[in-house]
């Protein structure tokens, strides 16, 4: 007869318990924000209540696909906040109406999708442009006038010293006529999660080392896209021959925005808008 075979002890394995995932914030700030509980602002949430392992201190899955953003954006709370944001920006528009400026406004909605201030330094690698107070997606003033002047000068051939363009955007040593105010959301914006997707990490990661190859692992980057969301535009002139300027400006812009698009990723079909 065979020798009975004894059975192999094992070890027995215990179950993990996740680790507690908390806010990178001093204790007494997590008390008072009630761990982010009490915390409706999407620019808060981008950049201070970033979710964390605990005992490894790196950014959970949640952090890095925004959930809480995309929670945030379907509550009652942030259309209190994008009405606000409308009242002070037509506050705003009304107190310039009164010292004499010719205002304009329009709205446009991207045809897809469209972000601005994907490449800005973040701890998420990629970012969006929000309103500091509001935490709500803008359009800078600043990014409309370039896209504007763009246009002038790519599509209609203006060169750098035709007295138009010097009118509406000035020069280096005197500012233009006409001021190009924020675009912001008209209702709650609609969050889209895209990815940027590097193939060959390792090799952008070495700088020179070994050559690109097809059995490394690719490695996603999340980012935040707005679509289907309703922006209104202003821009306002402020010399003698506002309306003359202003029709120039309004006309520059919505090219812009048909045909040139603003913000990341145009060539991809990004940040293009119906008016």
């Amino acid at each position: 007869m065979g020798r009975r075979q004894q059975p192999q002890w094992r070890p027995q394995q215990r179950q993990q318990q996740p680790s507690p995932v908390i806010l990178p914030l001093p204790k007494e700030v997590r008390q008072v924000a009630g761990n982010g509980n009490r915390c409706e602002n999407i620019g808060l949430w981008l950049d201070r209540f970033l979710t964390v392992n605990q005992q490894t201190w790196e950014l959970t899955q949640d952090a890095k696909r925004r959930h809480r953003v995309m929670e945030l954006a379907n509550q009652s709370k942030v259309r209190e906040l994008v009405d606000a944001l409308r009242k002070r920006y037509e506050a705003m528009l009304k107190w310039c109406e009164r010292r004499g400026f010719l205002v304009k406004r329009m709205k446009a909605q991207p045809i897809w999708r469209f972000v601005v201030g994907l490449g800005a330094a973040h701890v998420l690698e990629t970012g969006i442009t929000l309103h500091r107070l509001f935490g709500l997606p803008i359009v800078p003033g600043s990014a409309l006038k370039g896209a504007a002047r763009a246009y002038a000068k790519l599509l209609e051939g203006k060169p750098d010293d035709d007295a138009d363009l010097i009118a509406v955007f000035g020069t280096t040593e005197k500012a233009g006529s006409v001021i190009f105010f924020d675009a912001i959301p008209l209702n709650p914006p609609k969050f889209q999660l895209d990815i940027v997707n590097p193939h060959y990490p390792n090799y952008y990661r070495e700088q020179g080392g070994k050559p690109p190859a097809d059995w490394e692992s690719p490695s996603p980057v999340f980012f935040l896209t707005v679509h289907a969301t309703p922006y209104l535009f202003a821009i306002a002139a402020r010399s003698e021959q506002g309306n003359r300027l202003l029709d120039l400006a309004e006309q520059w812009l919505k090219g812009a925005l048909r045909e040139l698009g603003i913000g990341a990723k145009t060539s991809a079909d990004y940040g293009y808008w119906a008016i």
